[in-house]
């Protein structure tokens, strides 16, 4: 018989302001310089019912995920920013997130959602590809002088 070595389960729930610790403390890592504190407080009170966050079984908080979508286009949203910890990349905790996201984007009528991404974000872009975006344009000069983003789309 085969047996799956990684059998932990990962449960994604809904943010709450007292998580916002946490996140920071697991978003420093992995987005340095990003300005993930701010971030994070805009999205809770933008977009509440987009953020997510995935714990295991200890509870401990190993990812999160924000969204939000477009005031002058509702039917296009945007994932903003998804961060798990190393440990848990490639156990699906990126698929649940989105698939968490995603359904709340449905929820609002939003039919497509983009994102972008550092064009050397390989694993990133990977991972974006296996859940169904595709890249439509690159952006040379997207958040600095030099710092291109590929822009990448999916049909809800």
């Amino acid at each position: 018989t085969y047996t799956c070595e990684y059998m932990e389960s990962i449960r994604v729930r809904p943010y709450s302001s007292a998580d916002y610790p946490s996140i920071c403390e697991l978003d420093a890592p992995l987005f340095a310089g990003m300005g993930g504190p701010v971030l994070f407080r805009h999205i809770e009170e933008l977009f509440p019912s987009l953020f997510f966050v995935a714990e295991n079984a200890e509870k401990d908080i190993i990812g999160y995920i924000l969204g939000g979508i477009h005031l002058d286009d509702p039917k296009t949203g945007k994932l903003i920013r998804i961060g798990v910890v190393q440990n848990y990349q490639r156990k699906e905790c990126g698929t649940k997130l989105t698939e968490a996201l995603f359904s709340a984007m449905k929820e609002r009528n939003v039919t497509a959602v983009h994102l972008t991404v550092a064009e050397t974000n390989k694993p990133a872009i990977a991972f974006y590809q296996k859940i169904g975006f595709m890249q439509k344009e690159r952006i040379q000069n997207y958040f600095y002088p030099t710092t291109p983003r590929l822009v990448l789309w999916k049909t809800l």
